[in-house]
């Protein structure tokens, strides 16, 4: 095999790997149901890392798309619902299983329904409304959080409730401006 048609099969395996972590995210959703009830301190390790490896994928697909400047509307669709199944399905079976209040859980699903009801409205109308730098932050603090509380680990406990307490505040802050920006370019069509 010539160095040229290796380096266009690596391209194009390149191009196609976005999509596939964004997948990859998805799958593992089942994999921490069928475990994690389990109540077994390796089980809950492992499904601590697997939650660990879909939050990277959510790092990786997008950089990947935009460095191989293959980002699809599949991909712009489905990222974000990928990342919010695992969140939501992290935050269930944390809840089912006694580590996380429920009308916690409830305060976190609610505002990400919120905002992607707010983005498709604003999709609508013309509107993109792209993640603020709160909303990263936010991410990060979350994908912290439901780590260490997905371990279920004494030490870890209260270092990951303290932690998805600042999450929550900045996922509300940006919902906060999410919604300013909506009403704005509303304001302005009529």
């Amino acid at each position: 095999m010539d160095t040229e048609s290796s380096r266009s099969g690596l391209k194009g395996w390149l191009k196609n790997l976005p999509n596939k972590l964004t997948l990859a995210r998805v799958l593992i959703i089942p994999l921490m149901c069928l475990l994690y009830p389990w109540d077994i301190e390796i089980l809950n390790y492992l499904c601590a890392l697997l939650f660990a490896l879909g939050a990277l994928t959510d790092f990786l697909d997008g950089y990947i798309a935009r460095k191989m400047d293959n980002v699809t509307k599949i991909g712009e669709i489905f990222d974000p619902i990928s990342d919010k199944l695992l969140v939501a399905s992290a935050l269930i079976i944390l809840t089912d299983a006694g580590v996380l209040a429920g009308w916690i859980t409830v305060l976190i699903l609610c505002r990400e329904l919120a905002v992607s009801g707010l983005r498709l409205a604003a999709a609508e109308q013309g509107l993109s409304i792209k993640v603020s730098g709160f909303g990263k932050i936010k991410t990060a603090f979350q994908d912290v959080a439901i780590i260490l509380l997905l371990s279920k680990s004494a030490p870890y406990h209260t270092a990951g409730i303290l932690t998805l307490w600042i999450s929550i505040l900045f996922s509300y802050y940006s919902a906060y401006q999410y919604g300013i920006k909506f009403w704005e370019h509303a304001r302005s069509e009529f």
